[in-house]
């Protein structure tokens, strides 16, 4: 089974959505109980909870989504698409996510096509640093037939 990961993007958007559904349901059953009472204006009370409830709610389905959309498409590529050989280039440590006090490292390749176009690919992350004698090595890559920018870089098969 590849793993195909999750992204800062989707676990923001897994944790949004409880929460704005949450506060959502807090504002729709104010507006709804006729005896709820409290120290201060309802109608306040209620846009309040349920403009934020709905921005967090369509904010981390849009994280979500986005996340699910990217995960498919390397699913489908993976599936698919068109094996070829890309040489990796570098391997770079991702500075902007912090997992367990360290940060991860991305491998990345590239593949010129019948054309001459390059295409490249960054991998998954990966939470240990892998040895810099892959650089310059190929790793299979499985293109999306439809869309050649679209690709999942196998990292199994050369760690």
């Amino acid at each position: 089974m590849k793993k195909f990961g999750w992204t800062v993007w989707g676990i923001i958007g897994m944790i949004f959505s409880p929460i704005g559904l949450t506060f959502l349901l807090i504002g729709l059953f104010a507006a709804n109980a006729g005896s709820f009472r409290f120290s201060g204006d309802p109608d306040l009370f209620r846009t309040v909870f349920i403009g934020m409830g709905s921005l967090f709610l369509l904010l981390g389905l849009g994280f979500l989504f986005s996340d699910l959309l990217r995960r498919h498409r390397l699913r489908q590529a993976f599936y698919g698409g068109n094996y070829v050989d890309a040489k990796i280039l570098a391997i770079r440590e991702v500075t902007n996510v912090r997992v367990n006090g360290r940060h991860p490292f991305v491998i990345e390749c590239a593949w010129t096509d019948a054309y001459g176009k390059e295409h490249l690919y960054q991998s998954r992350y990966l939470y240990s640093a892998p040895d810099g004698e892959v650089v310059g090595r190929t790793v299979p890559v499985y293109v999306d037939r439809m869309n050649e920018d679209t690709g999942f870089v196998d990292v199994d098969a050369v760690l």
